[in-house]
């Protein structure tokens, strides 16, 4: 559990932000709309449940079967893009701090290196971008999570059918990921296709689908790293299985 405390003088006054260090240890990550083709460059994308609200939200798979990022070397991501959730770990939006922020005291992007929080006693102006970046992402995962509402609405969200094999021949599924249905897409009636491709919909849902082929490249990089191989045995939608 990240220490979240709302920032302030008197404890973070030497705290510096290094924007080049990521963390390692997420495999999941929550993604923008305005971040979907960006992000489909390198990582596959899929959706996910919010265990509080049960909306479906946009999410980057940057893991496998370990709660590791595959794209971070040496605190470092190595990507064509790197989600802005990502990039902010280390901040939250929080009225009653400094600048409007609250700082993840053992994020390890936060520390002694990059960029000071404060001079002087004052807050940095990085504090006011960084205050901007997160406003705008949190309006972008809400347009992220309209698509998808859109999607779940006209009934094409399915469950993701992904299991890799290691070389032992265990089975890993990777369970809790949802995607579009694409011959449920294809019943629809072409009123309703007209509309999802007007609004965008269409060609999201297509660049969704399209980067699963990225769960290759995760293995790929898991592979490397020299941990015990994994292939792909089943990566698919479950078009007779609804998500409601």
């Amino acid at each position: 559990m990240s220490r979240v405390r709302a920032l302030n003088r008197a404890e973070h006054a030497t705290l510096r932000f290094d924007r080049t260090v990521v963390g390692a240890s997420q495999r999941i990550v929550q993604i923008g709309l305005s971040e979907l083709a960006l992000a489909a460059a390198d990582m596959p994308l899929c959706l996910a449940k919010d265990a509080n609200t049960g909306r479906f939200n946009l999410v980057a798979l940057v893991g496998l079967v370990e709660p590791i990022n595959l794209f971070v070397h040496d605190r470092r991501f190595h990507a064509t893009y790197c989600p802005r959730a990502l990039q902010l770990s280390a901040f939250r939006l929080d009225q009653n701090g400094v600048a409007g922020l609250a700082v993840a005291e053992d994020d390890p992007a936060i520390g002694a290196s990059g960029d000071a929080l404060f001079h002087d006693g004052e807050p940095s102006p990085l504090l006011t971008g960084v205050a901007a970046a997160l406003e705008t992402l949190v309006t972008d995962i809400g347009a992220a999570r309209d698509l998808v509402d859109g999607y779940a609405a006209n009934h094409l969200v399915r469950p993701l059918d992904l299991v890799l094999q290691g070389d032992d021949g265990r089975d890993h599924a990777i369970e809790g990921l949802y995607t579009i249905g694409k011959e449920a897409l294809m019943r629809l009636p072409d009123a309703d296709v007209v509309r999802l491709h007007r609004s965008g919909a269409l060609a999201s849902a297509a660049l969704l689908t399209a980067s699963l082929a990225q769960v290759e490249r995760l293995c790929q990089l898991h592979n490397a790293a020299g941990r015990q191989p994994l292939r792909i045995t089943r990566l698919s939608h479950d078009d007779g299985l609804s998500a409601f």
